[in-house]
């Protein structure tokens, strides 16, 4: 049996202000360890569970954060970019039991969250088929591409009240408590282990409850700039369109193909 993981830092317990996410950042060689500590707390429990391989999808920043020898020996890991999956990459290798999505957060047009956004922040908001798609949605529509059910979502409370909204009864381990952007009530990261170590076994033990969340197809991908520069230069495209001066609208054929614009569109410099 095999699983995926897709971790990011935003959604980790003790993670509140930007400098936690940067490598020039106070205490973000900290925040580095407390975020290996909850991946390997979730594949201590699926390897008890029976898990035999992991794949880990290193998905914050310039996904080099997981400090690769603290981590269970045998497990892959996916690091750095550009990849066409972006934050899912490593599905491709399936098959995979489960997904789960360790220190994950709220999306950028969410009225709570710590360190809330989508993607970058160059992006104000990005819809699939008309539906607000923050990283989570997105990350559950190319799993269920791969027919991959997520079944453990980690990170702050809203995220987590978010994550049930998407995929209904799942099991989620809120680490900390937001105040606001940058200010949240935390658990230690020792207690925030414990947890996503307990929820990732009982996650384990529920296989067969979950069902992959995908979107239909084809996919109407529109997105949302925070500037012009984008949406006018992406315009020359001939397959994308510009209904309004910050949006660009693009029908993919398939998840795999909306992801691969939305990675170009991320990691291309329109002001270079």
């Amino acid at each position: 049996m095999r699983l995926y993981i897709s971790a990011d830092i935003e959604g980790i317990a003790g993670v509140v202000t930007r400098s936690h996410t940067s490598p020039d950042g106070f205490e973000y060689e900290r925040a580095r360890e407390w975020m290996t500590g909850e991946v390997v707390a979730a594949c201590e429990a699926a390897e008890v569970a029976g898990v035999e391989e992991i794949v880990i999808s290193d998905s914050h920043g310039s996904g080099e954060n997981l400090l690769l020898e603290l981590l269970p020996k045998g497990t892959q890991v996916i690091r750095s970019w550009p990849r066409p999956l972006a934050m899912m990459q490593g599905l491709e290798t399936g098959p995979f039991a489960a997904a789960m999505l360790i220190g994950y957060h709220a999306g950028s047009t969410a009225m709570g969250g710590v360190l809330a956004h989508t993607m970058t922040g160059r992006i104000r908001e990005i819809r699939l088929n008309g539906e607000v798609a923050s990283e989570t949605v997105l990350s559950a529509a190319i799993a269920a591409h791969f027919h991959v059910p997520v079944v453990l979502a980690t990170g702050d409370d809203v995220y987590c009240a978010h994550a049930r909204e998407v995929f209904g009864d799942i099991e989620t381990a809120e680490v900390k408590w937001a105040h606001g952007t940058l200010s949240a009530r935390t658990l230690r990261p020792d207690d925030a282990r414990e947890l996503v170590r307990h929820k990732a076994a009982a996650a384990m033990e529920r296989l067969s409850d979950f069902k992959p969340r995908g979107v239909t197809t084809p996919v109407t991908m529109e997105i949302d700039f925070k500037n012009r520069m984008q949406p006018e230069l992406l315009d020359y495209l001939p397959n994308v369109e510009r209904p309004a001066a910050y949006t660009v609208r693009f029908v993919a054929t398939d998840m795999l193909e909306a992801s691969k614009f939305l990675e170009f569109v991320t990691m291309y410099d329109a002001d270079a």
